[in-house]
């Protein structure tokens, strides 16, 4: 069977909120999060959901109508009969009682690549640390990266002609670093690179500072939005006792990427179809235009532009 990789990159227009359920914790409604390292991540589920949307609802043709699966008997086997194939089914799979099969592309959760903090000069950096390098380079995102230094808690690596430089320093949220050398030369450039029609994004080559695995755990985890809410009493019109809750969002202007593979049809309708077909339609479906991931689409979270590379 013949498997082809693209790289999907997600870059958040808006605040997003992909929830992990309700915490006992100061935040009611957290984000989901790698266990061992505390980065945000989007599920591949969430990622595969918002896609097959786009396309007629499970098992419909472009018409909207439902395609008919039966089966015959030829001998002692059962073949499916179906006249109309559906893209989507084709692409994310069938969960049909009668006739079930795996799509044809196969998606990875999103991972965080950059992230967006305040600073005291120049209004806000996106950075990123080794460990999130280091998987993009064996992810295929970046395919250079030698000598990369890991900088210690006290240490950031960004170019000595930053904007955001207060001398040989840089300060983040309330915290203060000192500049180490060995900044990746061109890194920044080349991370604008992987979005070059977004103009906000275009400004990570000057805004780009490399921390420490550590420090960068610590950002994900507490320079995250959180936005309280409470509910209306249907009957007062006014907030409900009791009702306040807060909610945790990964901030607008935050790169992930995911790892999109796809293969040959897999149905017995789609045999014939090759994973360059299924990565072609799907890049087709993708046109330049926005996608909502995660929840709350109605007050404007999850707006993200997309891109397969």
């Amino acid at each position: 069977m013949t498997m082809q990789k693209k790289l999907l990159y997600l870059f958040t227009r808006t605040p997003l909120h992909v929830g992990a359920g309700a915490s006992v914790g100061a935040i009611d409604q957290p984000i989901i999060r790698e266990r061992h390292t505390g980065f945000p991540v989007i599920p591949a589920t969430s990622l595969k959901g918002a896609f097959a949307d786009q396309w007629p609802l499970s098992l419909r043709n472009a018409k909207g109508d439902l395609v008919r699966l039966t089966t015959k008997k030829q001998g002692e086997k059962h073949v499916i009969d179906q006249t109309d194939p559906s893209d989507a089914a084709w692409l994310f799979g069938s969960d049909d009682a009668n006739v079930s099969f795996a799509g044809a592309l196969l998606f990875s959760e999103a991972r965080l690549l950059a992230f967006p903090v305040r600073s005291a000069k120049g209004s806000f950096a996106w950075i990123s640390c080794p460990l999130i390098l280091r998987r993009a380079k064996r992810d295929g995102v970046l395919t250079d990266l030698s000598n990369l230094p890991d900088p210690s808690d006290e240490q950031a690596l960004f170019p000595a002609e930053s904007p955001l430089a207060l001398g040989d320093k840089v300060v983040l949220e309330e915290y203060t670093f000192t500049r180490a050398n060995g900044f990746p030369q061109n890194l920044g450039s080349k991370l604008a690179a992987l979005l070059p029609e977004d103009p906000v994004w275009a400004e990570v080559a000057s805004r780009l500072v490399i921390l420490s695995d550590g420090m960068m755990s610590f950002f994900a985890q507490n320079a995250c939005e959180v936005a309280q809410h409470v509910r209306i009493d249907d009957d007062t019109g006014t907030a409900a006792g009791g009702a306040l809750f807060n909610q945790e969002n990964v901030p607008s202007e935050t790169l992930f990427y995911a790892v999109l593979h796809a293969t040959d049809g897999r149905g017995a309708s789609y045999k014939s179809k090759t994973a360059k077909e299924a990565l072609d339609a799907f890049a087709a479906k993708l046109n330049g235009a926005p996608f909502q991931f995660g929840g709350d689409a109605s007050t404007g979270l999850g707006w993200c532009t997309v891109k397969l590379a």
